[in-house]
């Protein structure tokens, strides 16, 4: 026969904190701390340090149907950093949120352990207050940034003051100058330049320079040989001589294990989105081949997450 324990509730307050704190692992961190108000349980629960390792604050997007952000956004990046308590460890941002220099300051203060950041939009945001955040983020491992005209500058203060650096997610473009940026000043394991569009000598230059990289995912990339020319799939490039080039690299290279990239682009739907023009940031920035950038499988990035796995598809081939 099992046993079944009862208890009886005189108030919300008697529940288990245990319980309270399995409620509270569904809420958006906004909500969490309005509930906190309920009984002191509730707040002992609310601020349980295990719940603050990951802030997701996709609850902020900002469209024509939802509260302006620009309101929102600074009181809840307040509520992060005292509710949080120095026990941020990944903070993730929309790519509709757009901060300004004074409130990646507050979360650089307020969040100093932090070692992953998810970051698509920053063009509100100086170089100067990138990099003093980061200086303060001696423990970043892994960030997922737009793409950066001058990226020199943030890539050095990077190399200077994160040691544990390695994990890079580049959303939009990626050009020679950042390409030759991370291949000379960082030890990179993980690049992904899922939905990039990416020049044909950065490719080149990546799978030649890193020699520590690991993995590289390509999938539902376009590529170009000289600016102004025609972007075409990965795919679609790598046939010609010069693609061929690029794969006797990879091969070449004995660090690298996993080089994704969408090998049937006319069946691939996010392909076609790519070459037509169609892709919406807003509806890719979440999903990743790689599982340590996959925010839709795993929100929960604590450390040692597994950054070898990547995710097979029928539509992607990898080397390994």
């Amino acid at each position: 026969m099992t046993n079944i324990t009862t208890f009886k509730l005189k108030g919300w307050g008697d529940l288990p904190i245990d319980i309270l704190m399995e409620i509270f692992k569904e809420l958006n961190p906004i909500d969490r701390c309005t509930v906190a108000r309920v009984a002191q349980s509730w707040q002992m629960a609310a601020l349980h340090s295990s719940l603050w390792r990951t802030v997701d604050l996709q609850v902020l997007q900002s469209n024509f149907v939802r509260v302006d952000t620009g309101l929102r956004l600074p009181q809840a990046l307040r509520t992060v950093v005292v509710c949080g308590q120095a026990n941020v460890r990944c903070i993730i941002f929309h790519p509709s949120l757009h901060m300004n220099d004074e409130q990646l300051n507050l979360i650089a203060r307020g969040c100093p352990r932090l070692n992953r950041l998810v970051l698509p939009c920053w063009e509100r945001i100086s170089n100067a207050a990138i990099c003093n955040a980061i200086k303060k983020w001696r423990g970043l491992k892994s960030i997922t940034v737009p793409d950066m005209a001058s990226p020199l500058h943030t890539i050095q203060t990077i190399k200077r003051s994160c040691n544990s650096f390695t994990e890079l997610k580049v959303m939009g473009s990626f050009h020679g100058e950042f390409a030759s940026a991370i291949s000379m000043y960082l030890r990179l394991k993980v690049l992904s330049l899922r939905c990039c569009t990416v020049s044909a000598a950065s490719l080149m230059l990546i799978c030649m320079c890193m020699k520590h990289l690991e993995v590289c995912n390509l999938s539902h990339s376009l590529v170009y040989l000289n600016e102004g020319w025609e972007v075409m799939p990965l795919k679609k490039w790598i046939d010609n001589i010069l693609g061929e080039l690029l794969l006797e690299q990879v091969e070449q290279n004995s660090s690298l294990r996993s080089f994704i990239y969408c090998r049937d682009y006319e069946s691939c739907s996010a392909c076609r989105r790519m070459m037509s023009g169609g892709m919406r940031l807003e509806n890719e920035w979440r999903q990743d081949e790689v599982n340590s950038f996959d925010l839709d499988e795993d929100t929960n990035h604590d450390d040692g997450a597994d950054v070898d796995a990547v995710a097979a598809r029928d539509d992607r081939r990898k080397l390994s």
